[in-house]
């Protein structure tokens, strides 16, 4: 891994800033000079992009115009009076041609784009605006600007970039934190793209990159979601460990140091029996609230191990420690044996999953066209993504969830276990 896990960050700097210590410019034929590395580079018009006017003209027709306009300080503006003076600098920006001086760019150096964009509060906002006051705490006691606060200041790792890349998309567009880790030590794969979503570009590296015609030029999955974070957000701080979590790592993960925050809940999708099991005890030890999903066939099972609440919780539902702990040593003692792996299963999320489709491919009476041990729905990953994240902002906001409950999208049956 890298020491410097925010390298896949695009070059952000102040417009304004820029131009005032000119390194920032742009000539008659829209090219773009500016000064990046110790050296100037030069951006044609079909390498920029400016999502200014977007951002200010979907807020104008946005944002409300009521009364219940949420305050966003103690100065008593409330957010459209505060956006109503972001209009004035921006169209004055216009009028004056000096819209060069405005916002933020980003230069993204593998694709060679510039890219324009407002402030970072005004692009925070017009991410979450539309999601209104939907989430907030059990009681409605919150003011909109205090549960975005709790969101952007929520810390969350993310163990497994499979399932956990709809988890973390999906935690993206519903809180926005500032800051989020995630961890895959893997790379993805043609077989990956039924579940995640994935252009050629996050497939492979381009060719003039590839070592040899033998290197694949398959991209880890921890930074090719810390790209589409980017691509989407540049202000979101993503920290990256692309060599998975082990015991070299894992504290630095949890903790954090001087350069990166610890995190507040963690979310465990990672495929390996002996690393779920490492990354529930060391969470449990820093009493940190842990969720999974498993998507199995068309059920969502969902398990969120509130340690923050109980450091005394059993490392998973429904099974003693000891029993999860041999069921793991047996399936690594097996040679990564079928039926080892699936006792695994059984003691970690019990046998509801054995049902349906998904019971008939497992005891091989069907058709099967992959040795894939337990086969995958896109759209139960992405429901699982949609479920688990919900779950993360409001047990943020103050809400407490079973221990254990499942959605089958088939039958539609809901079953929580108390």
């Amino acid at each position: 891994m890298s020491n410097n896990i925010l390298q896949q960050k695009p070059f952000l700097f102040s417009a304004q800033e820029a131009v005032k210590n000119n390194y920032l410019k742009k000539n008659k034929e829209g090219v773009v000079d500016f000064f990046y590395q110790d050296i100037w580079l030069s951006v044609l018009p079909e390498n920029q992009f400016d999502l200014t006017a977007a951002t200010i003209f979907g807020l104008n027709d946005r944002l409300t115009l009521a009364a219940t306009s949420p305050l966003v300080d103690s100065s008593g503006l409330t957010l459209r009076e505060k956006f109503n003076l972001e209009w004035e600098n921006y169209t004055l920006a216009i009028e004056n041609d000096e819209l060069l001086n405005y916002g933020y760019f980003a230069y993204y150096p593998d694709k060679k784009h510039l890219v324009h964009f407002c402030d970072p509060y005004w692009h925070k906002v017009v991410s979450v605006a539309s999601s209104s006051t939907l989430l907030t705490d059990p009681e409605f006691k919150l003011k909109w600007r205090e549960v975005r606060e709790i969101f952007a200041n929520t810390i969350i790792g993310v163990a497994g970039c499979s399932v956990g890349s709809n988890i973390i998309h999906n935690i993206m567009m519903d809180m926005r934190p500032d800051n989020i880790k995630i961890a895959d030590k893997a790379p993805y794969k043609m077989e990956n793209i039924n579940r995640v979503r994935l252009g050629y570009w996050d497939m492979v590296k381009n060719n003039a990159d590839r070592v040899s015609l033998f290197d694949v030029g398959l991209k880890n999955k921890a930074q090719v979601v810390a790209d589409q974070i980017y691509s989407i957000d540049p202000f979101t701080n993503v920290y990256v460990y692309d060599d998975g979590l082990n015991q070299m790592n894992i504290s630095k993960f949890f903790d954090g140091d001087e350069l990166e925050p610890k995190v507040d809940i963690i979310i465990e999708e990672i495929d390996d029996p002996q690393s779920k099991l490492f990354i529930r005890q060391e969470a449990r030890k820093r009493r940190l609230p842990l969720i999974m999903a498993s998507d199995m066939g068309s059920m969502v099972q969902i398990e969120v191990s509130r340690y923050d609440l109980d450091e005394n919780l059993p490392l998973t539902y429904g099974a003693s420690d000891q029993e999860l702990v041999t069921a793991v040593e047996n399936f690594s003692q097996s040679g990564t044996e079928r039926k080892a792996f699936f006792n695994f299963v059984d003691t970690l999320i019990g046998t509801d999953y054995r049902q349906d489709e998904l019971l008939q491919i497992m005891e091989e009476k069907c058709e099967i066209p992959t040795s894939t041990i337990i086969p995958q729905l896109g759209s139960t990953a992405a429901a699982s993504g949609a479920i688990v994240a919900e779950l993360v902002a409001r047990i943020r906001l103050g809400y407490n969830y079973p221990k254990r409950f499942f959605f089958n999208k088939k039958t539609l049956e809901v079953k929580i276990y108390q």
